[in-house]
């Protein structure tokens, strides 16, 4: 999370720094998002990281757990499966409605997105690669036209961003996901809104399919957590770092 001076805060800010880090696994799961300790770490009033967490809340990154309060959520099998059926809705609407609108030349901006994935995938390099994939299907949404698959579905890559995280580089073995991209783009290239529809949607589910290989202990929920002052102190060397 970035440090940045309180004039230029705005809750917008204070709730994209504490889900990014939550999903890059620098609050973890289980973890107490207590208001005050977070204000302190921002350098901020309570009001936007109470508005932030509430946000967080709705959108699942955080739950509720009684006198403790919102904690951050689990990643688990059920999520992951939620998150990807989304996934597929989304993607195979957006796809088919990319192809129908297609003019033949979306290739070279296509393929250059898959370029800087496969770069990603050779170099080992995890948040890359993460970005990379986001930039295709963001480009998909972008060519099918409609706004509101757009929108639903970049919130959503926030939940598929923080399910691969977590897996690290163990999702770098999945060679296939960049052999696919290839063929979704040839589908909404050459205009065939069924092939597109049904690669777009197929490739969601060989994800999720594939995540299920990876699945072991740290894909649990978690057990009890340390007290809040060692989490913060974690949680603030962590963003130092960065």
């Amino acid at each position: 999370m970035d440090h940045l001076e309180p004039a230029r805060f705005r809750a917008n800010q204070v709730y994209e720094s504490i889900r990014d880090a939550i999903c890059v696994g620098r609050f973890l799961p289980g973890e107490r998002m207590a208001e005050e300790a977070l204000a302190r770490l921002l350098d901020v009033s309570r009001q936007p990281v109470h508005q932030a967490l509430q946000q967080l809340h709705k959108e699942g990154f955080l739950c509720e757990t009684g006198r403790r309060g919102l904690v951050v959520a689990p990643v688990n099998m059920e999520t992951a499966q939620h998150v990807f059926d989304l996934r597929a809705a989304l993607d195979a609407s957006a796809a088919a409605n990319a192809a129908r609108r297609a003019t033949g030349n979306e290739r070279r901006a296509g393929e250059d997105l898959l370029m800087a994935g496969r770069r990603a995938l050779a170099d080992r390099d995890i948040q890359a690669m993460i970005q990379a994939d986001f930039g295709f299907h963001s480009y998909i949404y972008d060519l099918s036209g409609n706004p509101l698959i757009a929108n639903v579905a970049r919130m959503n890559w926030h939940h598929v961003r923080r399910l691969v995280t977590t897996l690290s580089d163990r999702i770098l073995s999945f060679v296939p996901m960049w052999d696919q991209h290839d063929t979704i783009l040839s589908a909404v290239v050459a205009g065939d809104a069924e092939a597109a529809e049904r690669l777009a949607r197929d490739h969601a589910t060989s994800s999720i399919d594939q995540i299920k290989t990876m699945v072991d202990d740290t894909m649990v929920d978690p057990g009890p957590v340390k007290p809040a002052r060692a989490r913060t102190r974690s949680a603030k060397l962590a963003m130092d770092a960065t």
